[in-house]
């Protein structure tokens, strides 16, 4: 149908004289042509698992997860079986922490970009995109040279907490002692060790060997744990503790501890729970306008969080903050779309780069005057179909002109002819009456 059309419309153009009449006809054929030729970039959230309504480039948005590495230390033990020193030595127990923050997929923000969602029959596009390692969204519309990113972002060595308790020991000479033998022999070694390590006359070799056993009885004193805090708007604080059997490898009869009094216990019990707390609630999410969903490029613009990690309770009027980190966090930020739509004689482009942690690092957009785009297609065919009249006209008058010139050659080839048969009949009449011929 739109064929049809269109050769009308050129017949048009070339039986009316005016050039004016001709680019307008010109004019009207590309509007109607290109109507509707408008895309708008789009996006389809999935469900992990399923496959999207078309291929596409699909992402994750992400969200921020918090490693923290706890070490437990054991630093004394009272032992019913040494001397009145021994005996009378206070239960003291450290921990210290570090954590780290480290941006991982949210499984439940997965979304599909369709491959063929800027394409149509007069448009040349090209989607380029790339994710970071953890397959969230990095880069859009352009390549960036850095890819990989650091997938840990911070890490925070964090204070020291003491628990320092006083256990009833009994006098009996056979009374159950509180650690096990090989954790006493690690404290005299840590006690002897600092000794020998003040001697200024102590050679280098030795010198070395107190320190390597030093660290070896220190491993022994140690208990580390690592605990992942996955926060959500539901879940702003979790607490840990170590694992009881790992208590064992200290205690021999943990029971001795409730001899203590009962704030020497809350600090021993504070001290062996590891506590991440999201300080201030962030604001709930708010939904995208209806307008929005399914548009454009989706992501989350991180929100402001401060991360505490303590021993015992983050709150109260003495919580025991061993860190404090200020970050930003994408599960707790508000939903952002970067449309994108391509109109008739439109020319743009958009280029944008994203942070590991999903923040916005840079955004660059394109658009060429669509006027412009307008006057020069129109410019651009008008002349090509007056030249293509134009070559027409000419090419028409050639071939009359071959016509005629054809059928004036066929008239001077009789004329001739003619006068040759007229030359020849005159020539046998003058042969007969000269006689010539009989």
């Amino acid at each position: 149908m739109k064929k049809i059309l269109w050769v009308s419309i050129l017949t048009a153009a070339s039986e009316y004289g005016s050039n004016q009449m001709r680019k307008l006809v010109i004019v009207l054929s590309l509007i109607f042509f290109n109507s509707g030729c408008t895309t708008v970039l789009t996006h389809e959230r999935l469900i992990v698992g399923n496959q999207p309504l078309e291929p596409g480039f699909s992402y994750y948005l992400p969200r921020q997860q918090f490693t923290v590495t706890a070490t437990y230390e054991l630093r004394e033990c009272p032992n019913a079986a040494g001397d009145a020193a021994a005996a009378s030595r206070p239960l003291i127990i450290s921990q210290s922490t570090s954590i780290a923050e480290t941006p991982v997929a949210d499984p439940a923000e997965l979304y599909s970009i369709p491959i063929k969602t800027m394409t149509s029959l007069w448009k040349t596009t090209t989607l380029v995109g790339t994710v970071y390692d953890n397959q969230t969204l990095h880069t859009f519309g352009a390549t960036v040279d850095d890819r990989s990113g650091e997938i840990i972002k911070s890490t925070v060595n964090t204070a020291i907490t003491v628990a320092k308790m006083v256990i009833g020991v009994p006098a009996a000479t056979n009374a159950p002692q509180l650690c096990r033998p090989e954790i006493y022999k690690a404290l005299d070694t840590l006690r002897a060790g600092k000794t020998k390590l003040l001697d200024p006359t102590l050679d280098e070799k030795t010198r070395a060997g107190w320190v390597a056993a030093m660290v070896s009885a220190r491993t022994i004193l140690q208990i580390i744990e690592v605990y992942v805090f996955d926060p959500t708007i539901s879940n702003l604080e979790q607490t840990f503790t170590p694992a009881p059997d790992k208590l064992v490898s200290w205690f021999a009869n943990a029971a001795l501890i409730s001899t203590a009094n009962s704030n020497d216990r809350d600090a021993y019990d504070r001290t062996l729970k590891t506590v991440m707390h999201i300080r201030d609630k962030p604001t709930d999410l708010v939904a995208l306008p209806k307008a929005l969903i399914g548009q454009g490029v989706i992501y989350k613009e991180p929100a402001p969080i401060v991360l505490l990690v303590c021993a015992g309770l983050c709150t109260g009027a003495k919580p025991k903050v061993l860190a404090t980190l200020m970050t930003q966090a994408a599960q707790f930020g508000r939903y952002a779309v970067i449309p994108l739509e391509n109109g008739t004689f439109q020319k743009n482009n958009l280029a944008l780069t994203f942070a590991s942690n999903g923040r916005l690092e840079s955004f660059t957009y394109g658009n060429e005057s669509r006027l412009e785009k307008i006057a020069t297609a129109i410019s651009g065919t008008a002349t090509s179909v007056e030249s293509f009249l134009a070559k027409k006209k000419t090419a028409d008058e050639a071939a009359a002109t071959a016509a005629a010139g054809a059928e004036l050659k066929t008239l001077k080839s009789e004329t001739e002819l003619l006068k040759a048969k007229a030359d020849k009949i005159e020539a046998e009449a003058r042969l007969l009456n000269l006689g010539g011929v009989r």
